[in-house]
């Protein structure tokens, strides 16, 4: 009986060493842990330990070429709180530098109560990540750019640098007390500019590196392939029409390519919605306002590539009316139907009374 006894307690002896063994290696292997993201927003812990993977220290010697821009003690002091990395404090200041320009005062205290209220997750998974990936290949960029001697090259490959710029600052929208973090916008300028950033090598390469068109996507080019459509002709030949677009920096062609887009689109759903008039006289007449509408939209497109440089794109934008013309024109439609059904309704019901 006693052997027993002795048998139960030396194995809850065991039982409880096994327990302090794994509590142990657990608590050690979180000490060594580093998740980017420690103490929340008013925490008041500066949870920033010293870079531990091989991500986080060939991100920092990858941003080597930018210096560390935040000097605003209270974003600092919330960065300190986020956990954020040396890369990710230099991926803030890019942003920071881009966005301070357009405010005269109060900058600092906007962007602070921005990021506050988006929180370490949302800063760190969705601003800070995305950004130091595009600075790492914005580094590779700029190497590519220095060893460039051929000037109109060199004015191609800086003007997507500065168009990257731009598309980002869009990404947060001014507000009374803070900026609106627009996560789409910035993702989709991410998306974009990253990979074009990594191709400067190859595409320095390419003879054509100057013309704005090699550097857009299929979808892109096909959209000014069809805007091209339009504009060339016997009087109006190739080389004058791309000769046009490579005077515009890529920001405002791909504003251009989403306005054309849009327009097209609105072309579209307004042609389907006249198809199902059942009226003719009403199909007709609205027929021929649609292609009122979409001649007067040729034209002004063919306009627009006879403008100077300095002005093309502002005559360009223009062609937003036509989209409210279209959807105006959708409506029109939408409401003969509605017409045509009512007074089938009405006739049936006079004809069940009669």
């Amino acid at each position: 009986m006693l052997n027993i006894r002795h048998i139960s307690v030396l194995l809850v002896l065991i039982f409880l060493l096994f327990l302090f063994i794994n509590c142990d290696s657990r608590s050690k292997a979180g000490a060594g842990t580093n998740t980017g993201a420690g103490g929340g927003a008013g925490s008041g812990i500066n949870t920033r330990p010293e870079p531990n993977t091989e991500v986080e220290v060939g991100d920092e010697e990858a941003l080597a070429y930018l210096e560390e821009k935040v000097t605003d003690s209270k974003l600092k002091a919330l960065l300190d709180q986020f956990g954020v990395s040396e890369a990710g404090r230099k991926a803030i200041g890019y942003i920071q530098g881009i966005l301070r320009v357009s405010y005269k005062n109060g900058f600092d205290d906007k962007f602070y109560n921005c990021l506050n209220q988006l929180g370490a997750d949302v800063v760190i998974e969705e601003i800070i990540k995305p950004t130091v990936s595009l600075l790492r290949a914005r580094g590779e960029a700029l190497r590519v750019i220095e060893g460039t001697t051929d000037e109109g090259v060199k004015t191609r490959l800086q003007d997507m640098l500065s168009s990257c710029d731009n598309v980002i600052s869009f990404a947060w929208n001014p507000d009374r007390d803070h900026l609106i973090f627009n996560e789409d916008k910035f993702a989709n300028a991410v998306n974009r500019y990253t990979p074009k950033f990594s191709k400067f090598k190859e595409m320095v390469k390419n003879p054509r590196v100057k013309d704005i068109y090699v550097w857009l996507d299929a979808d892109e080019q096909a959209t000014i392939d069809e805007i091209g459509n339009i504009v060339i002709s016997t009087t109006y030949d190739k080389d004058k029409f791309n000769n046009v677009l490579n005077s515009v920096s890529d920001y405002h062609v791909v504003k251009i390519i989403s306005f054309c887009r849009l327009v097209k689109k609105m072309q579209e759903e307004a042609l389907n919605a006249i198809e199902g008039v059942s009226d003719d006289a009403e199909k007709q007449k609205l027929q021929v306002i649609f292609n009122r509408l979409k001649d007067e939209y040729n034209s002004h497109i063919r306009d627009t590539f006879n403008q100077s440089s300095d002005k093309f794109y502002a005559f360009f934008i223009k062609i937003i009316k036509y989209s409210n013309g279209f959807s105006i024109l959708k409506e029109d439609a939408k409401k003969a139907v509605l017409r045509a059904a009512a007074a089938a309704k009405a006739s049936g019901a006079a004809g069940g009374s009669s």
